[in-house]
Parts: structure tokens; C-alpha cells; sequence
């Protein structure tokens, strides 16, 4: 029988050339001579007659012109563009997080362009309208340093045991990989996709916003940096998104979702994920907000709600472009509670806490 991942992997694939398939439009009929029907909160167009016309001598009001919103200035651009969404690849790359993706458009509007330079602004309008997807992403990803400590781990453990620091229970290694409970993984999302832009910026770049549903899988999961087969698939709904600009970068994925596993000793639980990180050029070293990451992750068995797992990281980024790279470290820690796991993977002993220490380099 073939486990829950293959037949995912199919999925995507399949449905990659399925979306892709170009639908009628109504855009045959002229503008003026549509209406909007909607029943079921779904907008379509109907034909209807007309307006009569009324002449010019028996009108005696001037039109008015409000300024439009922020959203109408979002879509105003959409209609500027006219030109539909083309599938297009992105790629980031990153020692703890790499992917690659194939962004497919389910309608005939292009990708919009959300011009702002605040983060409240661009949650907001990548929020709006989520819930009617627009396009299909499919993802691969692979977790580089995370699967580096899993192969020391197995194939070098003496060099791995050279990583403890005294008796204090911390290995160097397990500190600098922990909160990674996968190497890999393949992912489906569905929802709505914006390129991201700031106000008179004309440079080009892959800054993009995401919000919607996303569906994973894989077939490892990893602990104490071990890898147990377990063939897995998380269901969430996500916003996330990436700056990338000469004298700022900012990341963020906000996330709730649940987690299901074939292994029975790896239990089943709904989480919670909050991520920030900036760096910004134009303010100094001690800025609270700015050239910090927050990383904010807890873990709740689906079955009685307990919290079985927390991690809390934060990190600091020294900022200087004359450096051509961004020094960073991230120091927190990662609790969780025997409940976490079943059977044979159950940690007979007290809660465990595992310190995270990461230092860096951002180019």
C-alpha cells in the first residue's frame, strides 16, 4: 500500500496541469453591457441592456471624484497591468530553509502589486479575499543545516560528542539545529499571491506576499537530531511573505494548523507559529523592531489540548553595507514535555529544555 506522501506527490503534479488549464472569460462581452450576479457571494457577469442615454443639456451636476483606497489602488493596478498570470518559478535560498516553488495562476487576472511601505497595510490586503483561492503554489523544500546535524549525528558520532560542552547537557550542535522537526518536505498551497513593492521603489526583485491554505507531507521527522520514519502531513492556513531590497530584507510567516502522524509513537497536535525577521540599513544596532528576527512556535496535542512543546528565539543582526554580510544570533530555547511522544520515542524523564544558539551570517 502506498503511503500518504506518494500519493501527494501525485496530487500535486497532477494538479499543476489541471489549474493550469485555461477557462472562457467574460471578458468577450463589452464592460457596459455586464452586471454583477451574485447569489452565493461568488461575483459572475450577466448580460443585460444597456443604459439609455441621457443627453448632455439635461444634466446639471458635476461628477465628483473621490480619492480611492488603498485596496482600489491595488486593483487599479491589476486592470493596468492587463496582461494575465504566467507561471513562474521562485527560488530562496537559505542553511536553514531552502525551496524552490511554481506559482500557477487559477484565473485570468495578473498577479497584483501591493505598493506599501507598511507592514500593517500589506498583512491587510493579503488577508483580504483569501478565502476564494487564486493561485496554486507548489513547493519543495529541504532544511540544509537541520539535515547536516542528522548526518554527524549517525555517521561521525564521535565528532557529534565533540560538540557537548562539558556536563552541562548542551551539544553545540543539537543548539544550533534544534526547532526543525523534518529535513524535507513537498507542499501544496492555494490562496492568493501579491507582489510586494515599496512606494517609488524601481528596482526589481522576488518580493512577494502569501495567504491561504497549505497542505505538506514528508516522510521523516527528526528528533534529538534522529531521523525516525514517519510518513507525515501538516494542513494550515498561513500568511506569509519576503522583502528583498538593497538596504532592507524582512520575512514573516504567521501560521495555525494541525499535524498528522502515521508513526503512532509521534503524537498528533495542533500548533501555533508566529515568524519575524529584518534587516534594515537605515536604523542602528539597538533598534528593538528593527534588525531583530522572533520566532514563536507552540505545540498542543489534539486529543485533551495539553502543550507539549514551546519555542521562543529571538536574535539580533548587526547592521553595516560597507561588510557586503550581516553578522546574526539567535539564543533561545526549546521546552517540551514528555506527552510530545508515545511507546518506544517517549522520554521517561521530566520535562527537557534544549538551549537554541545560532550564530550566523546574512548576505
Amino acid at each position: 500500500m502506498h503511503s500518504f506522501p506518494r500519493h501527494f506527490y501525485r496530487f500535486c503534479i497532477a494538479a499543476a496541469f489541471c489549474f493550469h488549464t485555461p477557462v472562457a472569460s467574460a471578458e468577450e462581452v463589452p464592460r457596459e453591457h455586464l452586471a454583477y450576479y451574485c447569489p452565493t457571494g461568488i461575483c459572475v457577469f450577466t448580460q443585460v441592456a444597456p443604459p439609455e442615454e441621457v443627453p448632455a443639456e439635461k444634466v446639471h451636476t458635476e461628477p465628483v471624484h473621490p480619492e480611492p483606497s488603498h485596496t482600489e489602488q491595488v486593483h487599479a493596478e491589476e486592470a493596468k497591468a492587463g496582461v494575465a498570470s504566467k507561471s513562474e518559478l521562485v527560488f530562496e535560498a537559505d542553511p536553514y530553509y531552502t525551496d524552490i516553488g511554481y506559482n500557477v495562476p487559477l484565473t485570468h487576472k495578473p498577479i497584483p502589486t501591493i505598493t506599501s511601505d507598511s507592514e500593517s497595510v500589506i498583512y491587510r490586503d493579503l488577508i483580504e479575499g483569501s478565502l476564494i483561492p487564486r493561485f496554486m503554489v507548489l513547493e519543495a523544500s529541504v532544511y540544509p543545516l537541520p539535515s547536516l546535524g542528522t548526518a554527524i549525528k549517525s555517521h561521525s558520532p564521535n565528532l557529534y560528542r565533540q560538540g557537548e560542552i562539558g556536563r552541562t547537557g548542551i551539544n553545540l550542535f543539537e543548539s544550533a539545529t534544534v526547532g526543525f522537526q523534518e529535513p524535507w518536505a513537498v507542499s501544496a498551497f492555494f490562496g492568493n499571491v501579491a507582489k510586494l513593492q515599496r512606494p517609488n521603489e524601481t528596482r526589481p526583485g522576488n518580493n512577494y506576499g502569501y495567504t491561504g491554505y497549505l497542505f505538506s507531507a514528508g516522510n521523516k521527522h527528526i528528533k534529538n537530531n534522529t531521523l525516525i520514519p514517519d510518513d507525515w502531513y501538516e494542513v494550515e492556513w498561513k500568511i506569509k511573505g519576503k522583502l528583498d531590497y538593497p538596504d532592507e530584507k524582512l520575512s514573516w510567516s504567521f501560521r495555525i494548523g494541525g499535524r498528522y502522524n502515521t508513526n503512532k509513537d509521534v503524537n498528533d497536535v495542533t500548533y501555533i507559529s508566529l515568524h519575524r525577521s529584518n534587516l534594515d540599513f537605515r536604523y542602528s544596532f539597538l533598534e528593538w523592531l528593527e534588525n531583530t528576527n522572533y520566532d514563536l512556535r507552540m505545540h498542543f496535542l489534539q486529543h485533551g489540548a495539553q502543550m507539549v512543546r514551546l519555542e521562543l528565539i529571538a536574535g539580533k543582526k548587526i547592521p553595516d553595507q560597507n561588510w557586503g554580510f550581516t553578522p546574526t544570533l539567535d539564543i533561545g530555547f526549546v521546552w517540551s514535555s514528555p506527552n510530545e511522544y508515545s511507546g518506544a520515542l517517549r522520554d521517561m524523564r521530566a520535562n527537557t529544555t534544549t538551549l537554541v544558539f545560532r550564530p550566523s551570517v546574512e548576505f
